[in-house]
């Protein structure tokens, strides 16, 4: 895989790396608060494809590669919330007028996003230290979160 199409995260500093621990154990904790209270909250995620590529993350806190995306807050639209996301976690500056919307997979609402030229991807080095371009059948093979959400594309 060319390495154009692969972004690691700037070595973490003390502060990501506290910022790190606080992610994992949010996560771990939110995941036994989910199984008592199921989530109300609407979610985004964004398939971002460039050149027949999707853009996978690996977060600091749990494994595997995923979409980004995140949580709408409150008045928000969802579009919004996902160029907002995109923006926070990878420095990908996007209108929300550029996200078509997919479907909705339980609370969230998944977009996708055709980038014409080469983004400059900056994982934020706390919440995302990686990123990379995948074909779909590498996302596939990969993941199986991925291979579930391309099931249909």
């Amino acid at each position: 895989m060319p390495d154009s199409l692969r972004f690691f995260a700037r070595p973490p500093t003390l502060i990501d790396r506290a910022a790190r621990l606080g992610y994992r154990a949010g996560y771990r904790l939110m995941r036994l608060w989910w199984r008592v209270f199921p989530s109300r909250h609407i979610g985004v995620g964004i398939l971002v494809w460039h050149d027949g590529r999707l853009l996978a993350v690996r977060h600091s806190y749990r494994p595997g590669l995923v979409i980004p995306g995140g949580r709408r807050d409150r008045g928000e639209d969802s579009a919004a919330a996902a160029s907002r996301e995109l923006a926070e976690e990878l420095a990908i500056a996007a209108p929300a007028e550029d996200f078509v919307f997919l479907r909705t997979e339980g609370n969230t609402h998944l977009f996708t996003l055709h980038l014409d030229a080469p983004p400059a991807v900056r994982p934020d080095s706390r919440e995302i230290i990686e990123a990379v371009f995948l074909t779909p059948d590498e996302a596939r093979e990969m993941s199986p979160y991925l291979r579930r959400l391309l099931r249909n594309d």
